[in-house]
C-alpha cells in the first residue's frame, strides 16, 4: 500500500468516526440538535459500512505481513481490538453508573439495556454480543455492536488464511455456525473491502479512468442518499422479511441498502488504489496532522456514545439544560483526546504481551 493511499484511507476513517459521532450528537434528546452539523447526520449509518469495507481491506494487507503464524495474526487483531475496547467498556460502566443518578430518564431509552451486567460484559469482551440473535449492547455504549461483528471476520479471514484443503472449508464452516445468520448478513460489504484490495482492476484502469471512478462512485452515493432509495430499500427489505425477522436481524435488517454503499466504497477504494499507487508527496504537516487524527478514530468511536449520555446528564444536574448543546457536543471530544492517544499506546504492549502467553501455552502443550 503506498504512502499516500494510506494517508487518504486514514482520512476517510476519522471522517467515519466523526459522522458517526454528530449522528448521535444531534439527537434532540441530548443535545437539543445541532444547527447545521445535523445535514451530516444522514452520513452516520452509512459510516460504519465504510468501516467495515476499509478493515476488509486493511486485514488483506496486513496479513500479508502477519500470516507467518497463526498467533502472529490472532495476536494484532485481539490488541488492536482489546487496547481500546476494554478502555471503552469500563468508561461506558463508570460514565452509565454516574449518569443515571444525575438524569436517570436520559438512560430510559430503546436501545440501552442495563439487565444481567456481568453477562453484558463478558460478552462484549468475548466479542459474542452479536452471535445468532443475540444483541446484548454493552449498555449505553450502542456503537459497540460493530465491533462483535468485525471480530468475527477476523477470525473467519484467520481460519481462511492458515488452514487448506478440506480442513479450510470446515474451519471457515464452523466459524460461519457461531456467527450466525446476522454477521454473516454483512460479511460480504467486509469482503468487498478484500476484493478491493486484491483484485487487479486497480492496475488495468488508466489515471483518467480512476479519476472518473473514484468521482463517479461519490457522486452516485451522494445521489443515493439525496433520493428515497435508502428508505425504499429499507421497507421493501421488512416487508420481505416480515417484521418478526426484520427485529431479529437487528443491525443488519438494511442489509441491501447496506449492499449498495458497501459495493460503492469498494470501487472507489480500487479507483483510488490505482490513482495514488506511485506514492504521490503529501504535504509533511498535512500527513502529521491527518495520522494524529486518524490516531483518535477509534477511541472515538467506541467512547462517544456514552460520553454524550454523560454530559447531557451532568448538563441536566448541575441545571445548565437550555445550554447543553456546547457541553454535551465538546464534553465527549475532550475526553477522547484526552484518553485516545493512550489507548493507542497499548496496542504494543498488548500484542507483546499476548505473543508471550501463546508461546507459553504452546510450549506447554
Amino acid at each position: 500500500m503506498s504512502r499516500s493511499l494510506s494517508v487518504y484511507l486514514d482520512l476517510l476513517r476519522f471522517l467515519a468516526a466523526l459522522a458517526v459521532f454528530v449522528l448521535h450528537a444531534s439527537f434532540e434528546r441530548l443535545s437539543g440538535g445541532l444547527p447545521f452539523l445535523w445535514r451530516f447526520a444522514v452520513f452516520g449509518s452509512d459510516a460504519v459500512m465504510l468501516f467495515f469495507v476499509l478493515s476488509g481491506f486493511v486485514i488483506a494487507h496486513v496479513a500479508t505481513r502477519e500470516a507467518a503464524s497463526p498467533r502472529g495474526y490472532a495476536a494484532a487483531r485481539l490488541a488492536r481490538l482489546w487496547s481500546v475496547c476494554v478502555p471503552a467498556l469500563l468508561l461506558t460502566l463508570l460514565v452509565d453508573a454516574i449518569g443515571m443518578r444525575l438524569a436517570p430518564h436520559l438512560y430510559d431509552f430503546t436501545w440501552y439495556e442495563y439487565s444481567h451486567p456481568v453477562a453484558r460484559t463478558v460478552a462484549s469482551l468475548a466479542f459474542a454480543n452479536e452471535l445468532w440473535f443475540w444483541s446484548l449492547h454493552p449498555f449505553s455504549n450502542t456503537p459497540y455492536w460493530s465491533v462483535g461483528y468485525e471480530f468475527w471476520y477476523y477470525v473467519l479471514f484467520g481460519a481462511w488464511l492458515f488452514t487448506r484443503g478440506r480442513g479450510r472449508w470446515l474451519a471457515c464452516g464452523l466459524v460461519a455456525l457461531v456467527m450466525g445468520p446476522k454477521i454473516l448478513l454483512l460479511l460480504p460489504v467486509w469482503l468487498a473491502g478484500v476484493w478491493a484490495y486484491r483484485t487487479r482492476l486497480a492496475q488495468r484502469l488508466s489515471p483518467g479512468a480512476a479519476g472518473l471512478l473514484c468521482a463517479a462512485t461519490l457522486a452516485a452515493y451522494l445521489a443515493y442518499r439525496d433520493s428515497a432509495l435508502p428508505q425504499d430499500l429499507a421497507r421493501f427489505t421488512a416487508q420481505w422479511l416480515g417484521s418478526a425477522t426484520s427485529r431479529q436481524l437487528g443491525w443488519s435488517a438494511n442489509f441491501l441498502g447496506d449492499y449498495l454503499v458497501g459495493a460503492l466504497v469498494a470501487l472507489h477504494f480500487v479507483g483510488a488504489r490505482r490513482l495514488l499507487q506511485d506514492d504521490a508527496a503529501v504535504p509533511p504537516r498535512l500527513e502529521r496532522g491527518i495520522r494524529a487524527l486518524a490516531g483518535y478514530t477509534f477511541a472515538l468511536y467506541l467512547f462517544h456514545n456514552p460520553l454524550l449520555q454523560f454530559f447531557g446528564a451532568l448538563a441536566h444536574g448541575l441545571g445548565w439544560w437550555e445550554y447543553r448543546a456546547l457541553p454535551v457536543v465538546l464534553g465527549p471530544l475532550l475526553v477522547v483526546w484526552l484518553l485516545g492517544a493512550r489507548t493507542e499506546r497499548l496496542k504494543g504492549p498488548l500484542k507483546a504481551a499476548l505473543l508471550r502467553t501463546f508461546a507459553h501455552r504452546a510450549q506447554a502443550g
